[in-house]
């Protein structure tokens, strides 16, 4: 053993217990690639970890990567961990945070007993890390190379719960592997801020990860909850956080996560835009909510922002005009925030009907879910559905039950209902019925209804019916003219623009390749009403020949199509819990489906 190897041992030895800390002091000593030079070794397929010494409390390992390769998602139990980056550059994914970059000669203490991590080789030169642990790690046993790859397409909440699922139901021979785009894991933009301010519109007993356990998010929040609090998205994030992170460090299965953008999925698995290519026996398409592509063609100015990013929204004129673009749950959330931080100023919401979501129910509720009998004598066309539905709202009535309980009521059928129903129809409803179903369905807490209609009596808030017609940036502030739905225009001057503007629906408003490649590819039928791909009650992608796949699954938005009610946490949980159980009781290998 060297000298520099020596007094690195020497120091882990004057203690009997270590911190992350202490592991990092002791690896702070000069060493260079020399040193180390007995256990360099690399293997085509995966890093390699070579034991360099170990003692009663602790372990040096040596980590040797070619370029490409990266651990899975993992944590080190009761072991503290520190480690330099001896050559080359080392990525480092930590569940709940942005990456980190490492550059030579760094040390890293790892803090935190519920660390979970993945490090790994972006770069095109070898990497070499020195890891001490303390105590020792566990010796593993050997995980086969051959398995169930799974490759998980988007790491929002939809590719969470997916991969949380998955992770449950699968043996040790299951490889998941997690393409994200974005720096988060498991918040998405609904539940990437910060701020306490943005809520939940769902009550916190419905919002668990795990239908199997329910309650399971109002437990994890302690006494900050009762089943009926709307807590907050931040909150909620941190949740989906941790229990991924429980998933991980009790799994048997192994789990990474790659950082690019899909282009295509073709026999073998995926293909990324950068080039690379991940084999799968399953695809799992979670890609989320494509945002629409805005048609008032605002300019680019530093006064137009978006509904979620806090800081340019804080940094507001407090007695200013604002213009809002889009009247649902996000823009309440911005009122919200803005009453939070001060503001004095108006602001004139604009939507094409100028609609606003209805308030939730406070009232514990005295509906349970409609039986099936009679939902399946329910019409199977737009016109008599509507009045069936209205039929049972009336009827709810009667006995003391709110319309929002009644509503409720229907939401385990929707699915049923939308499927019983024809592409022109459901056309129909996305066109003209939509907005008015979206403001009874998609409710608010009561307290942030009361806090808009007190800006209403105020006269600090306006809600128009239109949409933006100009906008023509001045020094002294934004003129814009809106083309009102009634007709004519009107012109107003804002001091600033937030967008709300809501999630694509058709697929001719999203910006979606790979959707576009997989139905020009035939591996995907375009939905008749224009509304996405289709999918079977399952999940399983619905090809050109309407043959569903064995191998390609859609969860969350991609869903849509066919069973409509699909981007809320209560679907999305159940269908991931249902597609694991699918996709783990298929063993066999090669992407390609079958005729």
């Amino acid at each position: 053993m060297s000298p520099a190897l020596q007094d690195i041992t020497r120091a882990l030895d004057e203690r009997a217990e270590h911190t992350p800390a202490s592991l990092a002091a002791a690896l702070q000593h000069s060493i260079g690639i020399d040193d180390v030079a007995p256990w360099i070794r690399f293997d085509t397929a995966n890093y390699v970890r070579s034991l360099v010494t170990r003692s009663g409390h602790w372990e040096l390992r040596l980590l040797c990567w070619r370029p490409g390769q990266s651990s899975s998602l993992h944590g080190h139990g009761r072991s503290a961990c520190a480690f330099r980056v001896l050559r080359g550059s080392a990525t480092e994914t930590i569940l709940g945070a942005r990456d980190r970059r490492w550059a030579p000669g760094d040390v890293v203490a790892e803090v935190g007993t519920g660390l979970v991590h993945q490090v790994g080789n972006h770069d095109s030169d070898a990497l070499l890390t020195l890891h001490a642990y303390s105590p020792a790690l566990p010796v593993d046993a050997p995980s086969p190379r051959d398995g169930h790859h799974v490759v998980v397409v988007g790491g929002g909440f939809a590719g969470v719960a997916a991969a949380f699922h998955l992770l449950r139901h699968g043996g040790r021979d299951l490889r998941v592997t997690m393409i994200e785009r974005g720096p988060w894991l498991g918040r998405g933009i609904a539940y990437g801020v910060d701020s306490e301010v943005f809520r939940l519109n769902v009550p916190a007993s419905k919002m668990s990860i795990d239908p199997a356990r329910p309650d399971d998010f109002v437990h994890w929040a302690g006494s900050e909850a009762t089943p009926d609090a709307f807590l907050s998205r931040s909150r909620y994030g941190a949740y989906v956080v941790a229990r991924f992170a429980d998933a991980v460090r009790t799994c048997s299965g192994k789990l990474r996560v790659i950082r690019g953008e899909v282009r295509a999925v073709n026999d073998d698995g995926v293909e990324l835009v950068d080039g690379r290519c991940f084999p799968a026996t399953s695809v799992v398409l979670a890609t989320g909510l494509e945002p629409r592509m805005s048609r008032s063609l605002l300019p680019d100015d530093p006064r137009i922002i978006d509904a979620w990013d806090e800081c340019a929204l804080a940094a507001l004129p407090r007695d200013g005009r604002l213009l809002v673009l889009g009247s649902g749950l996000t823009a309440l959330d911005v009122i919200s925030f803005l009453s939070v931080h001060g503001f004095r100023g108006s602001a004139t919401v604009v939507s094409r009907r100028g609609l606003l979501p209805a308030p939730h129910d406070t009232r514990p509720s005295l509906a349970g879910a409609l039986p099936h009998s009679i939902v399946a004598d329910a019409p199977r066309d737009l016109r008599r559905l509507i009045g069936w539905v209205r039929g049972l709202v009336a009827d709810a009535a009667d006995r003391g039950v709110s319309w929002q309980h009644a509503i409720d009521s229907l939401r385990p059928h929707v699915g049923r209902l939308w499927r019983g129903l024809p592409p022109r129809d459901r056309a129909r409803f996305v066109r003209d019925v939509r907005p008015f179903w979206d403001v009874l369905r998609h409710r608010a807490p009561a307290d942030v209804h009361a806090l808009v209609q007190r800006w209403c009596g105020e006269g600090r808030l306006e809600r128009v019916a239109g949409s933006v017609a100009r906008c023509a940036p001045t020094p002294n502030g934004l003129e814009v003219e809106l083309r009102l739905a009634g007709g004519g225009t009107r012109d107003v001057r804002f001091d600033a623009i937030v967008r709300c503007i809501g999630p694509a629906l058709a697929r001719a408003e999203a910006d979606a390749p790979l959707v576009h490649g997989l139905i020009e590819s035939g591996r995907a039928a375009a939905d008749l009403a224009g509304l996405g791909i289709v999918t079977d009650e399952r999940g399983c992608v619905v090809d050109r020949h309407g043959k569903p796949s064995e191998r390609l699954f859609a969860l969350g938005a991609l869903r849509r199509a066919s069973s409509w009610e699909t981007t809320a946490v209560p679907e999305i949980a159940a269908h991931a819990a249902e597609l694991a159980q699918l996709i783990c009781g298929v063993r066999d290998h090669g992407f390609r489906d079958r005729g």
